[in-house]
């Protein structure tokens, strides 16, 4: 080979693009930089072909949470690329919540050549083996003294770690010139084989009880929901989900209904199935422990969660057969369901007595009502998602993603835009410190694409949902749980160029909510403060359990 076309370094770029492309990628997020430039160069001419979409954001951070965003919405495998340095390490907490979610969010990260290492080089750390902490182990790729055959070893090692659909981590040695021929010696157009991905089988139920009960977290495991309302119907276990809005079938107001200890006493069951992780209720989790006997449904507990324990542990739904001892299909108890649905009943209809004024419970349960059928909705981790679980009424007609693998307030904006990138219109409800937390995210270059995204924020001037916990009146509660910030949200969206307006009542938020415009905008929900809202949910706690 001549010195004319030995440019290695923009080969591998071209290649690992390629084999990206070939591997149904359709997504990449870059972060500026010059040692990535092979990649960024690589995933430009593609995108100049059709062959993929390109975004850029400055903050590596939230860079990587929209590509978690997107591969949340296609579950497709989705890069994010980064320079070397502390570049990568802000691809942690996305990665993190991609692992704890399983979501196939891909960290590229350009490195200086391996002899530059624990030299003292510029922009050089050990970057290969940084997100072990978080299981996701590297996969090292030099562009230096590459010979004949490297392309196939390139393209076989992207194939084995990419297609296994969880968050990888491919660290790439790329050494001077960045930028060059990208003629090789060989043919760069190789197919390889990808590896067929390991498919789950399904086990028998061992443990039958007319008196079960399903418990549905936010994200199901991963798992499908007619599946689940078709074993529902089979057994005659009532539904409750985290998530009222995953289907008609479920039973709405858990967190409502099981607060009151008398009342979960009335409702203990024989048999609990837990699928995905309940993660948000105390009471819930109290409900759960009082079953017993335990069914745990989620493919995780076979690499993430794997000490979770369960008097039976399943990574799928399991079959229904027929019972140990009797040669019929299982009874249901038709009366079990009709008190789980003729409590939430009554405490839906009791809601509207409580919720009279301006609050956060009666914004979230307006905006819920209002989101027009076919649409999308983010909803960020702490007070809001709890206001869905606990005041949202059962509908259809929405698609519901959260950030639950650990359920941090980091990234929301930029997972929501992710996600919103791939849907016709999106919804976003965050509180003001998620708000405030990833604003970067409305950090966006005059050349990427604008979906239509209205961001609803729920502004009550800190921590809210530390003054509904024991901590709420502990010395110091505001500097170290409440951290009042005294921003006008309205005004910081403005300085990011976007449409924002703030309201203060509840028919201020509905004109805004009927508003038909595309692009982004943001809503600003101010409420009372924080004490009040706090002393609010405990009166309808109290008011409930007399039910």
């Amino acid at each position: 080979m001549t010195a004319s076309n030995y440019t290695p370094s923009p080969v591998l770029g071209e290649v690992i693009v390629n084999q990206l492309i070939r591997l149904r990628v359709k997504d990449a997020v870059i972060s500026p930089g010059s040692r990535n430039a092979p990649l960024t160069m690589a995933l430009w001419r593609a995108a100049t072909k059709g062959e993929i979409r390109l975004h850029t954001r400055i903050d590596e951070r939230s860079a990587a949470f929209l590509a978690l965003g997107i591969a949340k919405a296609t579950g497709l495998p989705t890069p994010v690329i980064c320079t070397s340095g502390s570049a990568a390490a802000n691809f942690y907490p996305a990665l993190l919540e991609a692992h704890h979610g399983s979501h196939p969010l891909i960290a590229i990260t350009a490195d200086r050549p391996a002899r530059l290492w624990d030299t003292g080089a510029n922009q050089t750390t050990k970057q290969a083996g940084m997100f072990s902490g978080a299981d996701i182990p590297t996969l090292n790729l030099a562009a230096s003294g590459a010979e004949r055959g490297q392309v196939r070893h390139w393209r076989e090692a992207l194939a084995r770690e990419i297609s296994t659909r969880k968050p990888s981590h491919v660290n790439v040695e790329f050494d001077e010139p960045l930028i060059g021929s990208l003629l090789w010696v060989e043919d760069i157009d190789i197919d390889v084989e990808v590896p067929a991905l390991r498919q789950v089988q399904a086990k028998k139920l061992e443990k039958y009880h007319q008196h079960g009960v399903i418990l549905v977290g936010h994200d199901a495991g991963g798992l499908s929901f007619g599946p689940i309302v078709e074993f529902a119907t089979r057994t005659g276990w009532p539904i409750l989900s985290e998530n009222p809005l995953i289907g008609s079938a479920v039973i709405p107001h858990v967190s409502l209904m099981l607060a009151d200890a008398n009342r979960r006493e009335m409702l203990r069951p024989e048999v609990v199935m837990t699928v995905g992780r309940l993660t948000l209720s105390r009471a819930i989790n109290s409900y759960i422990s009082s079953a017993r006997y335990q069914i745990v449904v989620d493919p995780r507990i076979e690499e993430i969660d794997t000490k979770r324990h369960g008097d039976e542990i399943h990574l799928t739904l399991p079959i229904i057969g027929k019972e140990k001892d009797k040669e019929r299909e299982v009874e249901p108890d038709p009366s079990w369901r009709e008190r789980f649905t003729e409590l939430s009943q009554k405490i839906g209809a009791k809601l509207p007595e409580l919720l009279t004024e301006w609050s956060e419970a009666v914004a979230i349960k307006r905006i819920i009502d209002e989101i027009p059928n076919g649409s999308t909705l983010f909803i960020s981790s702490s007070r809001p998602i709890r206001d869905v679980e606990a005041f949202a009424s059962t509908r259809t007609g929405i698609e519901v993603y959260a950030n639950r693998g650990l359920a941090g307030i980091d990234g929301n904006l930029s997972t929501a835009f992710g996600i919103a990138l791939c849907r016709e219109r999106t919804y976003a409800i965050v509180g003001d410190l998620a708000f405030l937390h990833d604003i970067n995210g409305l950090l966006i270059g005059n050349e990427e694409l604008r979906p239509n995204l209205t961001i609803i924020a729920i502004s009550n001037d800190g921590g809210g949902i530390f003054s509904t916990l024991p901590q709420s009146d502990v010395l110091g509660f505001e500097k170290i749980f409440g951290t009042p910030h005294g921003r006008d949200l309205a005004k910081i969206s403005e300085s990011y160029g976007f449409d924002a307006i703030s309201v203060r009542t509840l028919d201020a938020l509905t004109s805004q909510l009927a508003r038909e415009t595309n692009g982004i905008r943001v809503i600003i929900c101010e409420m009372p403060d924080r004490q009040s809202n706090a002393q609010l949910l405990k009166r309808i706690t109290e008011s409930l359990a007399l039910l």
